[in-house]
């Protein structure tokens, strides 16, 4: 982590969000989306992380982080690069690292050999059950590293198309043997990270994890994919998480196949509905979320006021306007801590 990371997260502890969340941090090295990416690989990344997690801290605040392998859509140039001179087109979409520049395309891994862009990306190599077996236990490390970091909260990236999301999914999932096929068999491979995190990592310490809801293979986006990745598939793995230690199911959708769906849409809400069939699944123990577009105060309160999720995650706003918290308690008409130091600046 860098100075960088310190006064951006930070800034969002100061500022009062509840919950501050680290992303894309690599269980191991060529499993960063990027060179630039973080990595919680090397206990060496225990001290910075820790300095980071002490302010937020110090202002209040909880911290969580995002753990999570980028697959086969790894070692990609980060999407600020080149942003505005390729007319707001995201770098990770279409170009690969070199190595001259530090890039490791060579070392791309996946469930199966399938390239996510073959004109663009290098075919991965497809993991085989011991390869699998210790990526498990590289899940189970760099979560003992983020609680040897004073973490509040660790969340599996399991969306977008990332390593999980590819193992998840029978669009990205050709295998034979125990990690393949079956709903059961794609399910193993994080069921299997959930249950190893959980022998080292606090009881009370709350897990969750990011899925895409669907791979959109159709207009809507709860058209059933049986044989790829759907909300219905989503709801069966939840069914089997909870009783393993997952507290929370934060649901994206999309990413995994090019063309099909995005992460970024300007929708209120869009997603809403994937949380919500979800929640409609009664499953004891499991709270929701959803994130996307949720960048409306009422909007926000009307959705859990009617319970479609149970809690909200914001991104993309809190760049814009790292106030957020402030802005969304003036359009509910209600008061929300301040920082100490800038506590007397408004009347209680």
């Amino acid at each position: 982590m860098t100075d960088f990371h310190l006064a951006h997260y930070g800034n969002l502890g100061l500022r009062g969000a509840s919950l501050v969340m680290i992303e894309a941090s690599s269980v191991e090295a060529c499993g960063r989306l990027s060179p630039q990416d973080l990595g919680i690989y090397s206990d060496d990344h225990v001290e910075p992380l820790r300095r980071t997690v002490n302010l937020v801290h110090a202002s209040g605040s909880k911290i969580g982080i995002q753990i999570g392998h980028g697959g086969r859509k790894a070692a990609t140039y980060p999407p600020y690069q080149n942003f505005e001179e390729n007319g707001g087109k995201l770098s990770r979409d279409w170009a690969i690292v070199p190595k001259s520049e530090g890039g490791f395309s060579d070392e791309l891994v996946a469930p199966s050999p399938i390239a996510w862009k073959p004109l663009i990306f290098p075919v991965p190599k497809e993991l085989s059950i011991q390869e699998i077996s210790a990526l498990v236990q590289k899940f189970a490390d760099a979560a003992s590293r983020a609680v040897d970091a004073g973490i509040d909260v660790i969340e599996l990236h399991g969306a977008h198309g990332y390593l999980i999301h590819e193992f998840l999914s029978g669009n990205t999932n050709k295998r034979t043997d125990k990690y393949g096929g079956s709903l059961e068999n794609r399910l193993r491979f994080l069921l299997e990270i959930i249950t190893a995190i959980r022998k080292v990592i606090p009881k009370e310490m709350p897990l969750f994890c990011r899925v895409s809801g669907t791979d959109q293979m159709g207009d809507d986006l709860l058209t059933p994919d049986p044989e790829g990745w759907d909300i219905d598939q989503v709801v069966e793995l939840c069914r089997r998480a909870v009783p393993l230690g997952l507290d929370l199911i934060d649901v994206s959708s999309g990413a995994n196949l090019p063309g099909k769906g995005s992460p970024i849409q300007d929708t209120f809400g869009f997603q809403v509905p994937l949380a919500e069939h979800v929640k409609r699944a009664n499953i004891d123990g499991l709270f929701v979320g959803s994130v996307g577009g949720l960048n409306n105060g009422k909007f926000s309160e009307t959705v859990l006021k009617d319970n479609k999720t149970d809690a909200t995650f914001v991104g993309r706003e809190f760049l814009k306007n790292p106030s957020y918290v402030y802005t969304a308690a003036e359009d509910l008409g209600v008061k929300v801590r301040w920082g100490l130091q800038y506590s007397w600046m408004w009347p209680l």
